[in-house]
C-alpha cells in the first residue's frame, strides 16, 4: 500500500471524528437549549404549574399548623376574607393564605404603608393606597408586583383576573387602568372632573362598571356608567346619574341587574341601558350590607330613631326588623341572613325578616368579623381565627 494511501485514509478517519465531535456538540447544544426553553416556560407560568399540582402542595404543607383555634401572631390589625377554598388574612406587613381546616399554604411579607385587599375566587390584588406599588397573589404564592407613576386611590379585581386600579394625575381627577392576569396592561380611561368610587367587573370578559362623583348641572351628583374595556372610549356603553345626592358605597351585579349601594339608598339598574329600575330610600348610617343574586341585606344605625334595623330587599318585598343595637356584621348564604352580634349570631331565614324570631348561635367571646368557608363559620377575633362549633362538636 502506497504511502499516499495511508496519508488518505489516515485524512479521512480524522474527518469523520472531527464530524461526530461536531454532531456531538450539536445535540449537546441543543439539548441545553430545550432545557433552557422550559425552565423560561415553566418561569413564566409558575402560577399555572403551582395549581396543577396544587394537592401535592397541600399534601407537603406541615400538618401540625392545622386545627383551630388558629393563633395569630402579635396584635396587629387583622382582615379575613374567604379565598379558593380556604381563607386569606392580611396584616401591616404580610399576607397569610390558609387552608378550611387552619392549616397555612404560605405567607408572603409585603411593605406597603397602607395595604389593602381584593379578592377573587383564586386571586388576590393588594395595593398600597396612597402609594404606587400593587401585587397579585394566586393560591401558591406571588404573581406580579407592579409600581405605577401615580399613587393610588383604589383597585378591584374581576373573577377574570383582571386587576383595575385608580391613581390621581397631575392633570385628570382620576385614571383607570386595566392589567390583565399576567401583569400586562390592556385598557386604560381618564377622568377630567370626576372621582372614581367603584370598579366591578361583569360576567363578560370586556366590560365593567364604574361609579362616580361629579357634577350634574352644577349639582354635586353620582353617576353610574359601564365601559367596554375592548374601546379606549371615555364616553363608554352608557351613563346614568342617580337622583338626589346620593354617594355610592358598594356595586354588585346580579341578574343582568346593577345594584348600587349608596349612602341613602339602594338603586337597581339595567346592566344592558343603565335604565333605573327601582329604588329604596334608608335613613341612617350604614354599618353593613350583603349581596346575593335576588336579595340586598342592609345593617342600619337610625341615630334619630335611636335603633339599629336589619333591612331585606329582594325583587317583590321589602322588609325590616329591629335588632341589637352592638350587630357588626350582615352575610347571606343558603337562603337566610347571618347577622354578628357581640355574644352571638342570629339566623333570620330570608322571607320572614320581620316575623318568625331568629335562630341564635353562642359565641364564647366577643370577634369583629366572621366568614362562610364551605359549610363552615370561621370567626376573627382580637388574636385569633376560630371555627363556630356545632352542637355535637361542642358536646364531644
Amino acid at each position: 500500500m502506497s504511502k499516499n494511501s495511508h496519508l488518505n485514509k489516515s485524512s479521512a478517519h480524522r474527518a469523520e471524528k472531527k464530524r461526530e465531535k461536531r454532531t456531538l456538540k450539536l445535540i449537546i447544544l441543543c439539548f441545553i437549549c430545550f432545557i433552557l426553553l422550559v425552565i423560561v416556560v415553566a418561569v413564566l407560568n409558575i402560577d399555572k404549574l403551582s395549581d396543577s399540582v396544587e394537592g401535592i402542595g397541600r399534601r407537603s404543607r406541615n400538618v401540625a399548623e392545622a386545627g383551630f383555634p388558629l393563633r395569630l401572631p402579635g396584635n396587629t390589625g387583622y382582615d379575613i376574607n374567604r379565598f379558593d377554598s380556604g381563607f386569606m388574612l392580611l396584616t401591616e406587613t404580610y399576607v397569610y393564605v390558609h387552608e378550611q381546616d387552619g392549616g397555612q399554604r404560605y405567607n408572603k411579607r409585603h411593605n406597603y404603608s397602607e395595604p389593602n385587599a381584593a379578592i377573587a375566587s383564586t386571586r388576590i390584588l393588594v395595593y398600597d393606597k396612597n402609594r404606587d406599588q400593587f401585587s397579585f397573589f394566586g393560591r401558591n404564592g406571588l404573581i406580579y408586583e407592579k409600581k405605577t407613576d401615580e399613587r393610588i386611590l383604589y383597585g378591584a379585581i374581576g373573577e377574570n383576573n383582571s386587576a383595575a386600579i385608580v391613581y390621581r394625575s397631575d392633570v385628570y381627577a382620576n385614571v383607570l387602568e386595566i392589567y390583565d392576569s399576567d401583569g400586562d396592561w390592556r385598557y386604560r380611561n381618564r377622568f377630567l372632573d370626576e372621582n372614581i368610587m367603584q370598579v366591578v367587573f361583569t360576567s363578560a370578559d370586556n366590560e365593567i362598571i364604574v361609579t362616580t362623583m361629579g357634577f350634574n348641572e352644577g349639582e354635586v351628583s353620582a353617576f353610574v356608567q359601564k365601559y367596554d374595556t375592548t374601546i379606549e372610549d371615555e364616553a363608554g356603553v352608557w351613563k346614568t346619574a342617580l337622583p338626589g345626592s346620593a354617594m355610592p358605597l358598594a356595586v354588585h351585579i346580579g341578574r343582568n341587574n346593577v345594584f348600587v349601594l349608596c349612602d341613602n339608598g339602594l338603586f337597581i339598574l339595567d346592566l344592558n341601558d343603565g335604565a333605573v329600575l327601582d329604588n329604596h330610600g334608608y335613613n341612617g348610617n350604614l354599618i353593613d350590607f350583603a349581596f346575593s343574586d335576588n336579595l340586598v341585606a342592609i345593617l342600619i344605625n337610625d341615630y334619630a330613631a335611636g335603633t339599629v334595623s336589619l333591612v331585606s330587599i329582594s325583587d317583590d318585598d321589602t322588609q325590616s326588623r329591629a335588632v341589637s343595637a352592638g350587630a357588626l356584621q350582615a352575610e347571606i348564604l343558603n337562603g337566610k341572613i347571618y347577622l354578628l352580634e357581640p355574644s352571638r349570631i342570629a339566623v333570620f331565614d330570608i322571607g320572614d325578616i320581620d316575623g318568625i324570631a331568629p335562630e341564635y348561635m353562642a359565641l364564647n367571646e366577643e370577634y369583629s368579623r366572621f366568614i362562610h368557608v364551605g359549610d363552615e363559620i370561621l370567626l376573627l377575633g382580637f388574636n385569633n381565627v376560630d371555627k363556630l362549633l356545632s352542637d355535637t362538636e361542642q358536646h364531644e
